[in-house]
């Protein structure tokens, strides 16, 4: 059976072309971990029950420090046109981007196209980054420090607040041109968190915080430049009682629909062309206190979002929301949790084999990988209108994939992951008391 497993595995590889410095060390380990399972029933890391069958196909992860360069390296998001590939974060404190021109393999830096395209005031990091017909657009933001002057006490202190967006696009990948210098993006209190591109152009979405309110923001262009500030199809789409926020933003077949959260619950929001705005409204999932999505991915007109519900009593809970006509209604389910909890997702991707979100789980310094699959007939039918832990499991299926990168001792994480056909590629981290070093995880895709 473990031999039969293997196998199906490396054919899968071998139908994808992926490269043979990748594939040929992880076959061995594949074999073995998959043995291990099957007899018995091997486990490690956070201390969850034995994985699933499920959880054995997956090949391990491995050091990226070689491809992914710098001190404080993290990366957030990762987006995909073909065999190219551009992963976004932040190295030494400053905005950073990796590309991958052979299917996310290897990866190397890209630069800007002057010294100080890449680099702000403070400590900045993208978050998000698209691909579309003009090229690539990313964004993100950060913080800033400044010394202030107390007149009461005629002490001066560091004071931190936001920094500006971040706003970067380049037609290839090679050589990046920050355009946050137009007038859309300025003004008080503004955060650029992510970032779609669709037949209608680019749009990016976050936030504004200003006067003590926090409103959702969206902007909008046909192209790289040339960027305006969006408005809502109705009074309070964007500006309503609560606090607004757009954290994630995907293409649909209809537009573009943005998730987030409105006062204490999930939020959606939809349009046509990135212009104007409508609100969704969402009720809280279970018995939470409340709730927001963080992550959202779309295959036509079925949209998959996640992410973090809070119990009255302060316990986190992974969960998702499911749309199959573009995001005008949702359906809600808690995800299902190993044996360890402390879930949280991390990210979220569509395939051509369905939707695959990831995270984390177990206790702090000491957190595995876990892997949430929605399958192509799993539809938003399937899903409880409000979710609860006892359907807490409809239409996903939970994997806890063991390996380097993935389990072991320390804290393993992907944070960034994008699916291109039925390949899969994550960025993430290993954390251990030697130090933190990149990871690169490619796997096909399961369902």
């Amino acid at each position: 059976m473990a031999r039969r497993a293997a196998a199906s595995l490396l054919a899968a590889m071998r139908a994808r072309n992926w490269v043979t410095g990748l594939v040929l060390p992880l076959v061995a380990a594949i074999v073995v971990g998959i043995a291990l399972v099957i007899v018995v029933g091997a486990n490690s890391g956070s201390g969850g029950s034995a994985p699933s069958g499920l959880s054995a196909g997956f090949p391990p992860a491995r050091d990226a420090a070689a491809d992914f360069t710098g001190t404080g390296v993290t990366v957030d998001a990762i987006a995909a046109s073909g065999v190219t590939e551009m992963a976004a974060g932040m190295a030494a404190g400053v905005p950073a981007l990796w590309r991958s021109v052979n299917g996310g393999s290897t990866w190397a830096r890209a630069a800007g196209t002057t010294p100080t395209a890449l680099r702000r005031a403070g400590k900045n990091q993208l978050t998000g980054v698209a691909h579309g017909a003009a090229g690539w657009l990313a964004v993100g933001g950060g913080t800033t420090t400044t010394a202030a002057t107390s007149p009461a006490t005629a002490t001066t202190a560091p004071v931190t607040s936001a920094a500006p967006p971040v706003v970067v696009g380049s037609p290839s990948g090679k050589a990046w041109t920050a355009t946050d210098g137009e007038a859309a993006f300025t003004g008080p209190g503004l955060v650029t968190s992510a970032v779609a591109a669709g037949p209608a152009g680019y749009v990016i979405v976050g936030r504004q915080v200003s006067g003590g309110r926090t409103t959702a923001a969206a902007w909008y262009a046909s192209g790289l430049t040339g960027w305006r500030r969006a408005a809502g199809a109705r009074a309070g789409a964007l500006d309503g009682s609560g606090a607004r926020q757009m954290n994630a933003v995907t293409a649909t077949a209809n537009g573009f629909a943005a998730v987030g959260s409105a006062g204490a619950r999930p939020a959606a929001w939809l349009s046509a062309n990135g212009h104007t705005w409508s609100a969704v409204a969402l009720p809280l999932p279970g018995d939470a206190a409340s709730a927001t999505l963080r992550y959202v991915a779309a295959n036509g007109n079925t949209v998959v979002a996640a992410g973090t519900a809070t119990t009255p009593a302060g316990a986190r809970e992974p969960f998702a929301a499911v749309s199959a006509n573009g995001g005008a209604s949702w359906s809600q389910t808690l995800l299902p949790e190993p044996r360890g909890g402390a879930a949280l997702v991390t990210a979220l991707t569509a395939a051509t084999s369905g939707f695959t979100a990831i995270g984390t789980y177990g206790p702090r310094g000491d957190k595995d990988v876990v892997l949430w699959l929605l399958p192509d007939n799993a539809s938003a039918a399937d899903q409880p209108r409000s979710a609860s832990r006892a359907g807490s499991a409809a239409g996903w299926m939970l994997a806890t994939p063991r390996g380097v990168g993935l389990a072991g001792a320390g804290t393993q994480a992907i944070t960034a992951l994008t699916g291109v056909g039925a390949t899969l590629t994550g960025i993430g981290f290993t954390a251990t008391a030697a130090g933190t070093n990149p990871t690169l995880w490619q796997s096909p895709a399961r369902t």
